[in-house]
């Protein structure tokens, strides 16, 4: 027998504070013939942990514990016998997990995984570390497959011809997920021209990323910005393709002014909806009206003049690929705001809160 301790940052509903719980397992027996067990060593932080447990509403949720985190890095160190020989003992992959609520999740020592059935792991590529080694490959690797699949998502589906599209606006310029669909755009889909949106305090922090121009929101005046943009800067040209990270609806009554016609086959494309993703105060109810009632009327409304998508992330093994080729190539940086302790998740998730992050919240559930 090899008998360990499973830990696991949880909680049972939005009335309970996250906490580490335990239970012994049998690294011998813990997992099933087509299944490995993964060691973890980072995970990261996302909204949607925390609007997760904001969600949990005690009168419908169960009893059971909650995982926080969908990001992981690592290393397998178990492997049943009807796994194939695309993974083996040793090998340090990443990925995510796609459930919402799971007992076990990734901030957690050990996932037990079917890597086979499942699309959203894959392997690391070789010198994944910042130039100054600030960060190790591990916190690297657990830093973007939420982020960077949610960001396929929005740009990828439904399918189109990239060849045709020149100018592309990101409303929320500062989210993690418009830092990985800026360097898609640019780094690997050569768009000519992506303007973002931000508070105007973080325009010269957001130059860095990839961004043609960028305008600020402040003071209402978000519409008025992007006219005065498209006039001095693209020749009165409208844009392509909008991409919302954050929660807006501001074009969506005018969308004709900066959207090219419907027919042009352009698009405006969320992966939040109408509202603000408030981190601690979005309700269930929020999350179902967006889900349910907004994004179908504004996807098949006959009436519609511009298309309109709800995306969310599409952790398939092809884009999980594509980050690896892109990070490889130096075309993909993944940022990382700060790294805590698995001790200090706490400390970690009020970091995550604040919604000041510039960056991936990253655990470090084991050092290498």
């Amino acid at each position: 027998m090899a008998m360990r301790t499973w830990k696991t940052v949880s909680f049972v509903n939005r009335d309970t504070p996250a906490a580490i719980t335990t239970e012994l397992i049998d690294l011998e027996e813990c997992y099933k013939e087509d299944e490995v067990v993964v060691e973890v060593y980072s995970s990261a932080l996302n909204a949607i942990d925390a609007v997760l447990h904001h969600a949990a509403v005690p009168s419908l949720s169960s009893s059971k514990p909650k995982g926080y985190g969908k990001d992981f890095a690592g290393i397998i160190i178990k492997k049943g016998r009807s796994v194939s020989d695309n993974w083996s003992i040793g090998d340090k992959v990443n990925g995510m997990l796609v459930t919402l609520y799971a007992k076990h999740s990734t901030v957690s020592n050990y996932l037990i995984l079917n890597p086979d059935k499942m699309e959203s792991i894959c392997h690391l590529v070789t010198a994944l570390t910042t130039t100054d080694n600030k960060f190790n490959e591990f916190d690297m690797a657990a830093a973007w497959p939420v982020v960077f699949t949610t960001a396929c998502g929005a740009i990828f589906n439904p399918g189109r011809d990239w060849n045709k599209i020149d100018r592309v606006l990101i409303i929320g310029a500062s989210t993690q997920v418009a830092n990985c669909m800026v360097q898609i755009l640019k780094n690997h889909l050569n768009v000519h021209t992506v303007v973002g949106i931000c508070n105007e305090r973080s325009i010269e922090g957001n130059k860095s990323l990839g961004f043609d121009h960028l305008v600020s929101y402040n003071g209402g005046k978000t519409l008025s910005n992007v006219r005065d943009l498209m006039q001095t800067k693209l020749n009165g040209k409208k844009f392509n393709v909008i991409l919302d990270s954050c929660g807006s609806k501001d074009f969506l009554p005018i969308m004709s002014e900066f959207l090219t016609p419907r027919n042009t086959n352009s698009y405006y494309s969320t992966v939040v909806g109408d509202s603000f993703l408030s981190y601690t105060n979005t309700s269930t109810i929020q999350l179902l009206k967006e889900r349910l009632l907004i994004e179908p009327y504004r996807r098949f409304n006959p009436f519609r003049s511009y298309n309109y998508y709800f995306n969310v992330a599409t952790p398939t093994r092809k884009n999980l690929e594509l980050a690896n080729t892109l990070i490889s190539s130096g075309k993909f940086q993944p940022l990382i705001d700060s790294v805590y302790a698995f001790e200090d998740f706490q400390d970690a998730i009020d970091k995550m809160n604040t919604e000041l992050c510039k960056g991936k919240i990253i655990i470090q559930v084991k050092r290498p």
